[in-house]
């Protein structure tokens, strides 16, 4: 899969910060304050592993990573838990996740991942965190707090692009990318969820409800607001089939169990203010 990523002017590195490396820790807890370039890793032994990497005139926020070595059921694997808050101004941010072990037998393969990534000319923040054990990996910041300054999991401003993915064991998956053009110009995406594993690989990309009450979330859990002028798109890609939306306002798409032979491309460009109530979509 192909990752588009905005290249926004040229970062003058005023202080680089002192870089963090974790490896089969069970917690670790970095924070960063200053301008030029940061970068910290967490490794919980072959269960899991995540890297948050910044540069910027500013940058400022918070990596928590824990491995529980916790090992229910005796499956030899380990609750991981890590989740970043953090803001840049006039430059770029990246996190990424992975599961890296599974119950094989019961649950599928592991293999599943997400990326995240801002750039801008402006400011952006991001608030996200991933949580695997032995039977699924599941990404967002429900529950947990801080969130972005107006509550989201992403936001920028200025020129920008928000890049968020999320794949299963087999690389089938979803992704939402948004550019903003012009410095008056904001995006925010609240993605209360998200989650990938299974016997059968399956993703479901912020269509998920919370405590099984679907009505009180519809068109609260996979959102996105802009103003200025934009592009938003949101593509998946299946082997077996899609299923866009959510809440009874569901609509599939099929698949012949060939590689991608489900697709779905949703693409608005806007000037004003503009919305998405409910990107999710899901598939195996």
């Amino acid at each position: 899969m192909m990752r588009k990523i905005l290249i926004v002017g040229i970062l003058t590195f005023a202080m680089i910060a002192s870089a963090g490396l974790v490896s089969a820790a069970t917690t670790v807890d970095t924070t960063w304050d200053g301008g030029g370039y940061f970068n910290t890793k967490f490794t919980a032994g072959d269960d899991a592993h995540s890297e948050f990497t910044t540069n910027g005139a500013f940058i400022l926020g918070e990596f928590h990573g824990k491995d529980y070595d916790d090992n229910p059921y005796s499956y030899n694997v380990d609750t991981v838990d890590s989740f970043v808050h953090a803001s840049v101004a006039g430059g770029t941010m990246c996190f990424t996740n992975s599961r890296d072990d599974s119950k094989t037998s019961a649950y599928g393969n592991a293999g599943q991942s997400s990326y995240s990534f801002i750039g801008t000319d402006g400011t952006g923040e991001m608030s996200w965190g991933s949580w695997t054990n032995y039977a699924t990996m599941t990404n967002g910041q429900y529950g947990r707090s801080p969130k972005t300054t107006n509550g989201k999991n992403f936001e920028a401003t200025g020129n920008h692009n928000i890049y968020h993915e999320l794949t299963d064991a087999d690389g089938d998956g979803a992704c939402i990318e948004v550019y903003g053009y012009g410095a008056s110009t904001t995006s925010e995406i609240k993605l209360q969820g998200e989650k990938s594993g299974g016997t059968n690989s399956y993703f479901n990309f912020g269509n998920l409800p919370v405590c099984g009450d679907n009505i009180a979330w519809k068109n609260n859990y996979a959102t996105f607001s802009g103003s200025g002028t934009g592009d938003f798109n949101v593509h998946a890609w299946a082997d077996n089939g899609l299923t866009v939306g959510c809440y009874g306002d569901a609509w599939n798409i099929p698949g012949d169990g060939t590689d991608d032979s489900a697709t779905y491309d949703l693409h608005v460009g806007y000037s004003g203010v503009w919305g998405n109530l409910d990107f999710g979509v899901s598939g195996n």
